[in-house]
């Protein structure tokens, strides 16, 4: 592995940070924050395979239709690209929708970020679930 520079270092310290503001804005629903981080180009892929768009997806969030009582990162790494122009960030979450009915989950996510003029923006999101494994 190759040392990083200080640089660098600062920049995956933002990065954390702005996925920590972004898990905090979902909890919340804070429509405003999550639509200032992500990019207009911004494409969900959620942990069942559907697709939204940035509307798509603050248009859930914002209507109720998608509504979280717990959504926390456990752990996440991020890849500094395109020589600081954009970053992959790869990590663990836990999450549980709000609803009587619903429980807690813990999935694998990727998040791709691209430094714009007005900063980073989050330009997409993937998520697996992570299963208990059955005996073969």
């Amino acid at each position: 592995e190759r040392p990083t520079a200080a640089g660098e270092v600062d920049l995956r310290a933002l990065l954390e940070g702005l996925e920590r503001q972004r898990a905090n804005a979902i909890v919340r629903g804070d429509i405003d924050v999550l639509r200032h981080l992500m990019d207009r180009q911004y494409y969900h892929v959620d942990s069942r395979g559907r697709m939204r768009s940035k509307t798509g997806l603050l248009t859930a969030l914002e209507g109720k239709h998608l509504r979280f009582r717990l959504y926390e990162i456990e752990s996440l790494e991020v890849q500094v690209l395109e020589g600081g122009n954009a970053a992959l960030v790869t990590g663990i979450f836990r999450s549980q929708q709000a609803g009587a009915s619903a429980k807690p989950a813990r999935f694998r996510f990727v998040h791709l970020w691209i430094r714009q003029p007005d900063g980073w923006k989050s330009r997409f999101h993937q998520s697996t679930a992570i299963r208990p494994a059955r005996g073969n």
